[in-house]
């Protein structure tokens, strides 16, 4: 390898690097040390670009100078673009003419790729600054510039995917994954941690945080690899304010500029960035899912953490009720056929954001919109699907809140119930509720699913034998639940008898002063 000179210049945002000789490492040099990672990123798709290219400017580009395309749409750039230092160094232009077939210096609907052998792919240096003591010091996060042939040093993981998947580079690029992905919640995630830190952990150490919930790994599970690495416990303490270790009532966000929020590594292995990956911040290493529905069920389920509050992965499954039939509103579709929808139309936010805004509308730049719900539904158009989604919505509120006060209700009956069956109903009631009240959507996720446990809940919670006594100008009103044949006694231990012809509700005239009358349920 040839030794190289380099010169630091500047301390902005991003740093500069002058290489007066790149690295021209390439994957097979890295191999030796990191064969699991080249063997991975041999078959992923940062491994075959250019093939991609050729048919892009066979399509695209008949009748054009290598020149010419560089200046209206840099290739190379982003599909190869440590190809300028191949051949012994040369410019983009002359790059794009190397490693594809011309005609008289010009591009024709048959051009095809040249010098395969050669061509660099996207290869382990076009991301990675290896430096020339690599052997004791490790590469640093940076982007490969075939226009100056200069590496960027990236702040973070995502700002390097931006520079191709996104316009950090150029702006007036069509790939726009990192800006729809900079504007999603998935951006935005250390607030709602604090949040929650100062809301409901005051007190407790980073680690009993960890250990009962576990932040880090659904909300910034890349944060492990901050700081030179660190346990899940030791980023939460790094990233939050804590007094003397511990979180207090004005918990706040710390070292903000290193945390990478739910970060485009957190879901795709950067050396395999095609294949469905959780980054599992408990050991910091990659599990590959065998589809993106499994991916999401790892935070939005209970695939990851058996006990979460976050089970919209499970109500569109429709499955895990007690007492209701599994069921799904829309079978066969998954998370990203709504929520990660590419109309493919070309150009459109729909297609350039490739779903990373993860909304079920993407409003076009004309202010049209485009809504997945009618890849399925053509005969709706987007006002149609918000306003259906709004009724379902609507109407599980409603129910929610029914069945939210029947539960409560029996609930608060309860204190002091023995009767293991009872309290086994109420249990019933409880989960289900609970349950319905889990999904993320406000009750567009498998809405019929959602219908079912929340009916369930208030028809059990209101088959619970349950008493309610009430005022009626002079009167008292004794209303129930449940089965049961209501009784009257004039002592709590006694004798008790039917009250004949009672109806539900019974209106009571007060006794006698001094005198007491008992009621209850008894059993059918």
């Amino acid at each position: 390898m040839k030794s190289k000179l380099c010169l630091l210049v500047g301390l902005t945002a991003s740093l500069i690097l002058l290489a007066a000789h790149p690295c021209l490492a390439q994957p097979g040099d890295c191999f030796g040390c990191h064969t699991t990672i080249v063997h991975q990123w041999t078959g992923s798709v940062h491994a075959n670009t250019q093939t991609a290219v050729a048919g892009e400017l066979s399509a695209s580009h008949p009748g054009e100078t290598p020149a010419s395309v560089i200046q209206g749409e840099d290739c190379l750039d982003c599909h190869a673009p440590t190809s300028v230092m191949a051949n012994g160094g040369m410019s983009e232009a002359a790059a794009l003419g190397y490693f594809f077939t011309t005609s008289n210096g010009l591009f024709t609907a048959n051009t095809a790729p040249a010098n395969t052998a050669a061509w660099p792919h996207v290869a382990c240096t076009a991301c990675h600054y290896v430096p020339p003591d690599h052997v004791d010091n490790a590469a640093s996060l940076a982007s490969f510039d075939s226009r100056t042939a200069q590496y960027t040093f990236m702040d973070n993981q995502s700002q390097l995917c931006g520079q191709c998947h996104g316009n950090l580079r150029f702006a007036d690029t069509d790939h726009l994954v990192y800006n729809a992905w900079a504007a999603s919640k998935h951006a935005n995630t250390q607030t709602a941690v604090a949040g929650e830190l100062s809301g409901s952990h005051p007190g407790e150490t980073p680690a009993a945080v960890t250990q009962g919930e576990d932040c880090i790994a659904c909300h910034a599970p890349t944060a492990v690899l901050a700081n030179g690495g660190m346990s899940e416990s030791g980023a939460l303490g790094y990233f939050f304010a804590t007094s003397n270790g511990l979180f207090t009532a004005s918990t706040t966000p710390a070292n903000t500029n290193a945390w990478p929020h739910v970060a485009c590594t957190a879901c795709h292995d950067p050396h395999d960035p095609g294949t469905p990956s959780y980054f599992n911040s408990a050991t910091a290493e990659y599990q590959i899912m065998t589809n993106s529905s499994q991916l999401c069920g790892q935070c939005h389920g209970n695939l990851r953490f058996p006990h979460t509050d976050h089970l919209s992965y499970n109500i569109v499954a429709g499955t895990g009720g007690i007492g209701v039939t599994n069921a799904q509103t829309m079978p066969g579709v998954t998370c990203t056929d709504c929520h990660m929808y590419d109309s493919g139309v070309d150009p459109s936010n729909s297609k350039s954001f490739h779903g990373h805004s993860w909304a079920i509308t993407v409003t076009e730049p004309d202010g049209s919109t485009t809504t997945s719900c009618t890849q399925c539904h053509p005969a709706i158009d987007t006002a149609m699907a918000n306003l259906i989604i709004g009724q379902w919505q609507s109407e599980f509120q409603t129910l929610d809140a029914t069945a939210s006060a029947a539960v409560a209700r029996a609930a608060a009956a309860m204190v002091g119930v023995q009767d293991t069956n009872l309290l086994a109903t109420l249990a019933a009631a409880q989960q289900n509720l609970a349950y319905a009240e889990s999904d993320e959507s406000g009750g567009f996720h498998n809405f019929s699913f959602l219908k079912a446990l929340l009916t369930a809940a208030n028809d059990v919670a209101l088959s619970l034998p349950i008493l309610n006594v009430g005022i009626q100008g002079a009167n008292v009103t004794i209303s129930w639940t449940g089965p049961g044949a209501l009784q009257s006694a004039g002592s709590v231990t006694g004798p008790w008898q039917d009250v004949p012809g009672a109806t539900n509700p019974l209106v009571v005239a007060p006794t006698l002063q001094g005198q007491c009358q008992f009621y209850r349920l008894r059993p059918n």
